[in-house]
């Protein structure tokens, strides 16, 4: 007999499946067809970069599909190192 606390722990764990599932089929289009869209520096990815990349695209897909949707090709990160590249590029524009 089954208790509610397995039951819960087949689910989750057969929700994790379909999810890495998908991440894994999206996975493979991604890294073959789709990863230039994203990344123009990508697009003489060897096989080596494109094997590398796939367990991290395999995790975070609904990411990826978002910036394919967005239409997107240039990084988004604002971290301070990011920051302080663009104040200084800002700076030597203006003193320049």
């Amino acid at each position: 007999m089954n208790s509610p606390a397995i039951s819960l722990v087949e689910f989750c764990l057969n929700l994790l499946r379909g999810y890495l599932l998908i991440g894994f089929v999206f996975a493979i289009v991604f890294v073959i067809f789709l990863v230039k869209r994203v990344d123009e520096g990508a697009k003489s990815g060897t096989i080596g970069f494109r094997l590398l990349i796939l367990p991290g695209v395999t995790v975070f897909w609904p990411l990826f599909v978002l910036r394919l949707v967005r239409g997107k090709t240039k990084p988004t990160e604002r971290t301070a190192h990011r920051l302080q590249a663009l104040q200084s590029t800002e700076n030597s524009q203006i003193g320049g």
